[in-house]
């Protein structure tokens, strides 16, 4: 591991419905393609460790491997989420290093968030319908 990277966004999600899908992907890798993280210029998947819970915060270490089996590390780091006190949104931030030059690692890592709190927000759109139905 070579750059080391920082990048930090808003999640509409609130923080149980984070922790729900770090544990979710505990012993369910998720795959991204190319055109989910461009600036990594390949296909790679996210591993996730044992998330850690505070009463306003969710912290978990994740890595992104070429292969699941026993690819690569091609970025690693930690995810933090933690929660505004008043309202059902987080402010989801990225701390780690990647492999690749810090140009594009940067942008992965954005691009890494990006998709996180998309698929965190979906799986909740998702459970919210189904719980209304």
């Amino acid at each position: 591991m070579s750059a080391r990277l920082l990048a930090e966004t808003s999640a509409p999600a609130n923080l149980d419905e984070a922790l729900d899908w770090l544990i979710e992907r505990q012993s369910n890798p998720v795959r991204f393609d190319i055109d989910d993280l461009p600036a990594l210029g390949q296909d790679c998947w996210l591993k996730v460790a044992l998330p850690i819970t505070a009463p306003r915060a969710v912290i978990c270490a994740v890595w992104l491997i070429e292969d699941v089996d026993e690819g690569p590390c091609v970025m690693a780091g930690h995810l933090r989420f933690v929660g505004h006190p008043t309202v059902p949104a987080t402010r989801l931030s990225f701390s780690g290093r990647s492999a690749t030059p810090t140009g594009p690692g940067h942008e992965a890592a954005r691009q890494l968030l990006g998709v996180i709190a998309a698929s965190i927000e979906s799986r909740s759109t998702v459970a919210r319908a189904a719980i209304a139905s």
